[in-house]
């Protein structure tokens, strides 16, 4: 049985990460080309990761948005400038976060899938 839970599992973790990578943020398509996924060897256990470096930035939030809530702020200068910025600010809001791979979670039938995988194999098995 083993077998078939993690054809199971796969079938409902690549469904969840070709939702994840269509609707993850595409400036330059670099978070989506850092996916990594793995079902472990009994089928228990499923895990999609997007290692790029803003990777939790980007699906979390930042500053007021993000997990600790409050403003970003210089920590060394009196005020903060990047590129693209008209002029040096105090502080700033951050960004609201794009949960893409919560969202993709929750818009596919995992029951379904899991239980599709695992018919599918069985059924190539002649079970």
């Amino acid at each position: 049985m083993k077998p078939a839970r993690k054809a199971g599992m796969t079938n409902w973790l690549t469904t969840v990460e070709a939702v994840a990578v269509k609707d993850a943020p595409k400036r330059t398509s670099n978070l989506a080309r850092t996916r990594t996924s793995n079902v472990n060897d009994d089928g228990s256990r499923g895990t999609l990761a997007f290692t790029a470096p803003y990777a939790e930035w980007v699906h979390d939030g930042t500053g007021l948005y993000g997990p600790h809530k409050t403003k970003i702020v210089p920590t060394t200068k009196k005020a903060l400038f990047w590129p693209g910025a008209r002029h040096p600010v105090r502080s700033t809001k951050g960004m609201r976060g794009n949960p893409f791979v919560r969202k993709a979670k929750d818009s596919v039938n995992g029951d379904d899938l899991y239980r599709d995988g695992m018919q599918n194999y069985l059924s190539h098995r002649g079970v």
